[in-house]
Formats: C-alpha cells, sequence, structure tokens
C-alpha cells in the first residue's frame, strides 16, 4: 500500500513540475576601468535543456555613441547542470568599442533558441539581452584635448615624392603623411593641418582612412594617410612648420606628442618657367536682337513632353510594380532558402569543412523540411545505414559529450548522407511512375 502510494505521488509531482526553460546570461569584460576607444566584451550564453534543434540567432544591435561588432569566432558549445537537469548551451562574444564618455546600457536584444523541449516534441523560445550597464571615460589628463586618442603605439611618418635640395620655381612636390595607431579604428585619429609660408600653395588630397582587423573583429590598427602637393610659386628660404599630434599611452597611463619637425628648404630660380597669366578677355560684339518666332518661343515645351512623359511613366510603373517585383524575388529566395535541397547542401559543406556544430545545426533543418513530423530517431531507424548511424551518433558525442568515445569524420558523414539521399530519391521515383496500361 505505501509503495502504491508513494507512485501515485511521484506520478503526479512529475505531471505538475514545471518544464524547464531556457537561460540566457551575459558579462562584461572588463566590467570597470574601461576607457573610451578600447573593446569591452560582451559575452553572451544561451542554455537550453536537452538539446538545440537548429542555430540559435544571435542578432546584432546598436548601441549609441558606440560601435558593436559580432566576433567572428566559431560558437563555442558547454553543457551544465541546472537544478538536476542537463542544459546545452552555446556562447558568443560582442567587441563594444564606446566612442565618447558616458553611461552606456545595452538595449533589450532578443534571441530567437530553437531547442527540443519534450523530445521529440520541439519549441522556439525567444530570450531577452539582460540589462547590462558600463561606463566609459576620459582620463582627466586627456580632458581638455579636442580630440581622444587612446593607443598603445602610434607611429607618425612623412615622404616626399622628390629630394627638397633641388626644388626650383614653377616645381610641384608631393607630401604624404601615415598615421598608424594600433589597436584602434583609424576614424579616430584626427586630420592633419597642412601650412605653408606665402609662395607655396597646398592643394590636398583627400585622406585615406583604413582598418586592419584580426577574424574576430578586433581592431589590429587603424591608419590615415595624408597627402597634398606644394607648388612653388616664388623662389626663397622656406620653413614647413613641424606637425604634432598628442595621443594617450595605455602602457604607461599618460600623455604622449607625436612630433614631425619643421622642414627647411630654398627654392631657386627658375628662368625657364614662364608663369601662367590669365587670359586676356574677349571682345565681344553686341547684335541687335531679332524678333522672337512663336515656334521658337515655345519650342522647348514641345520638345520636352515626350520625355517628361516618359519620365512620368517609368516613375509610375517603378511605384505600382517595381515593390511587388521585389516581394515577389524575395519569397523565391526566402522557399529557395529554406527548400529541403539547399539544407542538404549546407549539410555537406559543414561536414566536408568539419564544422560539428554547423552539421548538426543543418542536420536538423534538412530532416525537418523533408518530413516535419520526423524525428532523427525515426531517421536512423528509417535509413538502416549502420555506418551513417555511427557517424550522427559520433557528432552528438563530440558537440555535447564530456568524454567523447567515437571519433566524429565529417568527410564520411557527407558521403553516407550522399548516399542516402539518392537512395531515397531513387525509390520515391519508383513508387511514382505511372504504371503501364498494357502489360
Amino acid at each position: 500500500m505505501k509503495s502504491f502510494v508513494f507512485s501515485m505521488l511521484m506520478a503526479v509531482a512529475i505531471i505538475y513540475c514545471p518544464a524547464q526553460a531556457p537561460v540566457i546570461r551575459a558579462r562584461l569584460v572588463p566590467a570597470k576601468g574601461i576607457i573610451v576607444g578600447q573593446p569591452v566584451h560582451l559575452t553572451v550564453e544561451v542554455l537550453v535543456p536537452n538539446f538545440f534543434t537548429g542555430s540559435p540567432d544571435f542578432p546584432t544591435f546598436d548601441l549609441e555613441d558606440a560601435i558593436v561588432v559580432l566576433s567572428e569566432d566559431t560558437p563555442a558549445n558547454m553543457s551544465e547542470q541546472i537544478s538536476g537537469q542537463t542544459y546545452a548551451g552555446i556562447s558568443r562574444t560582442y567587441l563594444i568599442y564606446p566612442q565618447q564618455a558616458g553611461d552606456f546600457k545595452l538595449p533589450p536584444a532578443q534571441f530567437t533558441v530553437p531547442y527540443a523541449k519534450s523530445p521529440p516534441k520541439t519549441a522556439q523560445a525567444v530570450l531577452t539581452l539582460p540589462p547590462l550597464t558600463f561606463h566609459a571615460d576620459i582620463p582627466a589628463a586627456a580632458r581638455g584635448l579636442d580630440y581622444f586618442l587612446p593607443t598603445t603605439r602610434l607611429t607618425m611618418q612623412q615622404k616626399w615624392s622628390a629630394p627638397l635640395n633641388k626644388l626650383r620655381v614653377g616645381d610641384t612636390v608631393e607630401r604624404t603623411i601615415m598615421i598608424t595607431a594600433l589597436r584602434m579604428q583609424g576614424m579616430l585619429i584626427p586630420p592633419m593641418q597642412l601650412q605653408a609660408p606665402n609662395g607655396i600653395r597646398i592643394y590636398p588630397d583627400e585622406p585615406k582612412v583604413q582598418d586592419q582587423k584580426t577574424d574576430r573583429g578586433e581592431f589590429i590598427f587603424g591608419s590615415r594617410l595624408e597627402s597634398a602637393k606644394y607648388f612653388i610659386q616664388k623662389e626663397g628660404d622656406y620653413t614647413l612648420p613641424a606637425i604634432e599630434l598628442r595621443w594617450w599611452n595605455l602602457s604607461s597611463n599618460r600623455l604622449v606628442t607625436a612630433t614631425i619637425p619643421a622642414v627647411h628648404f630654398t627654392a631657386t630660380p627658375n628662368p625657364s618657367y614662364v608663369a601662367e597669366l590669365p587670359p586676356e578677355p574677349e571682345v565681344v560684339t553686341t547684335a541687335q536682337p531679332r524678333p522672337a518666332s512663336l515656334w521658337s518661343r515655345y519650342r522647348w515645351i514641345v520638345t520636352a513632353a515626350p520625355v517628361l512623359c516618359l519620365a512620368i511613366a517609368s516613375v509610375w510603373f517603378a511605384y505600382s510594380y517595381l515593390p511587388k517585383l521585389v516581394i515577389i524575388l524575395m519569397r523565391r529566395r526566402e522557399r529557395y532558402l529554406r527548400s529541403e535541397s539547399a539544407y542538404f547542401r549546407n549539410l555537406v559543406r559543414a561536414c566536408r569543412n568539419d564544422q560539428p556544430q554547423g552539421a548538426y545545426q543543418w542536420l536538423l533543418h534538412w530532416l525537418e523540411s523533408s518530413n516535419p513530423k520526423e524525428t532523427l530517431n525515426h531517421f536512423l531507424e528509417r535509413s538502416k545505414d549502420e555506418q551513417l548511424t555511427q557517424q550522427i551518433d559520433a557528432l552528438a558525442e563530440t558537440l555535447f559529450g564530456k568524454d567523447p568515445v567515437n571519433v566524429w569524420n565529417g568527410t564520411a558523414m557527407a558521403g553516407r548522407l550522399r548516399e542516402h539521399r539518392k537512395t531515397a530519391s531513387s525509390r520515391r521515383e519508383s513508387q511514382t511512375r505511372l504504371p503501364l496500361l498494357n502489360p
């Protein structure tokens, strides 16, 4: 009797036990002492009971006065016990570069997570990014500057297109200044103020700003290239003023000044040079006006009317049909991306590239596109392919097992999947072929 009552209580407890829900966690590194322009690593972890049935959506989001970049690193897989149940997890990292001093609050970004709620039953959860905050500041010694340039190393170099000891009147020489800052964006490097004394005219070019990043999205260095042409108008001794750039050294925590020294040179006379004189004004004779005819007065209206009508018709056509055409094309592309062949191609590519996470996710998508009611276990039982079953089991152990026993071979799994798909396609064709009318 006691055992019966205990069994009934356990059954009731199982029925009324709330289902475990997905979990989202986030943390900032560093969380304090953040300087403007330096990266803040935001790590987001998504955990679900049982296992994922698809790839979680890690969206990109905007943060005012900051640059947010989703790292290109491969998502990290994990396994964890929460309230006695095993959770599978995936984590990714965002890089946040604050551009101004002040307080920053992360927006409530939405993460879509497909998972096995009660296998084989699946579900899709929408999780919200926790409301984390951080403060970015500028060191007191650098707050009076018009700009803030934090880096661990900054170089400033110049190059001339010709030697400065052989300049003559009428010559043009080009000056190029390259500024490179380690681990920061090139757009934060301020423009150079190039000056010259009377007798020299400056023709500046458009500056070129470039960034070099790692595969993770972190800035390796940023550069700014300033170029200008100096045209010598008069002979004499010239001095171009020095160029200074102040920047904050993150290694020594002090303000440093990078300098290009003043440039001295002499421009000698050039007897063969003739300064360009403005052209003499031409003598314009005023003709007597002729009486305008009616055709010449309104001819532009007649000639412009067909063009105007064609333009109006083009605008009307574009306004009426172009949005519909774009919607149709987008729907066709969406249908193609969600087709069985597209999912299978992505699955084979992930297997050949030895990407277990991608292979597992595309495998689930492909099975759902082929037969939404079929689970992974039913698929393996129906395939009766022992080698394919071994590879899929090895794939699951690689992703979610603590000590995998079997070794997953992506190339072998891709070959078995192709063979299975070819056999299944041949079987369907033979079943749908019409019988002969007169056997």
